[in-house]
């Protein structure tokens, strides 16, 4: 699993400032992932570069990925040797910063059926190691209160693919995914081996480069209902994209709920009058606002309604409380009728999928 040489993407130098006494970003909530095969320079790499972006970025945590020969590799060459803690030092990263061991949670090797991979050479490996990926990765960015920082830049091509293809899935457009780049001269030097910058001029030959992608997570909701498997979650997105692709979806409002398609979604009150609400905004033509900016818009919306029970809930003191509230709830429903049909999340949370009002 030697690296190959890299060509370099336009990206912007990692500046060249001497370290300062760093802290864990935003009180400690950055995680460094990363796939790595024989060469454990990547996390070295990846770190300092992050750690001489402006404004500074030190992981407070690092896991790595990867096949039992490539933990053995990081055991030998950063840990045992010495070299992580050298970089803790040329960082100046406080105790709680860049925590990273010879421990199952930072060493974290890819198995199947309960037998750490040595390499992955099958179809079978492949689809072990996707699986070992999305699972360990979704309990960091179901985490509110982490941002990941996935690296690509180790291992077999099959293993940088896979961290893509899951950060796609399941990352949040507030998480990144990096590729270091190397002088291959220092790269490829073996006496002393490089590990990260020692001198400004080195310093030089170090580049970050962010790596855009499709945080597809905005687009569906209540993942933690959805597959945990790799091939099972890409098979469910693709089922509702080609859903999407047939055209808008009928939708009607009926006595205790709504009709979505061929489904019937029973609601209380209170949800029947906020998808009332979404319909109304959706159909206006106009920009679908934010959750927080369509709080006074609700208010008018449900003082102007036919229905006593929605004009005195307008009059309520905590009414964008109650707007986050019901929108939970008509995602409850809507999923336990199997319906992908409903409102999205975080800044598109009032935005439905494209749909035909009926009745």
């Amino acid at each position: 699993m030697k690296r190959t040489a890299r060509k370099k993407p336009a990206v912007s130098k990692s500046a060249s400032r001497a370290p300062v006494s760093i802290r864990p970003a935003q009180g400690g909530d950055v995680v460094l992932v990363a796939v790595t095969g024989m060469s454990p320079a990547i996390l070295t790499e990846t770190v300092w570069a992050l750690a001489h972006e402006d404004p500074p970025v030190i992981p407070s945590k690092v896991v790595a990925f990867g096949t039992s020969r490539s933990r053995d590799h990081l055991r030998r060459d950063l840990v045992a040797s010495g070299v992580w803690e050298n970089l803790r030092r040329a960082l100046k990263a406080g105790p709680d910063a860049l925590v990273f061991g010879d421990t199952g949670d930072h060493l974290r090797v890819f198995s199947h059926r309960g037998r750490e991979l040595e390499d992955i050479r099958s179809p079978a490996d492949n689809a072990a190691a996707a699986d070992f990926v999305l699972e360990h990765l979704r309990a960091f960015t179901d985490n509110p209160d982490l941002r990941v920082i996935a690296s690509i830049a180790g291992g077999r091509k099959t293993m940088g693919a896979l961290l893509y293809a899951a950060m796609t899935l399941i990352a949040r457009e507030t998480d990144r995914i990096t590729h270091v780049l190397v002088d291959p001269e220092l790269e490829s030097r073996r006496d002393p081996p490089f590990f990260f910058p020692a001198t400004p001029a080195e310093a030089k030959a170090v580049t970050l480069a962010d790596v855009p992608f499709v945080p597809l997570r905005n687009r569906f909701s209540e993942l933690g209902r959805m597959p945990g498997n790799f091939s099972s979650l890409v098979r469910r997105y693709s089922e509702d994209l080609r859903a999407d692709a047939r055209g808008p979806v009928l939708v009607a409002m009926t006595a205790r709920g709504i009709r979505v398609g061929d489904a019937s979604v029973l609601l209380a009150n209170r949800s029947r009058w906020t998808i009332e609400f979404l319909l109304h905004l959706n159909r206006s033509g106009g920009t679908v606002p934010r959750q927080l900016e369509a709080v006074d818009g609700f208010r008018e919306f449900l003082a102007a309604h036919r229905d006593s029970g929605a004009r005195e809930w307008s009059n309520s003191s905590v009414l964008g409380d109650d707007l986050k509230r019901e929108l939970n709830h008509l995602r409850t429903a809507l999923t336990r009728e199997g319906l992908a049909w409903m409102p999205g999340l975080r800044a598109d949370s009032l935005r439905l999928p494209p749909f035909k009002v009926v009745g």
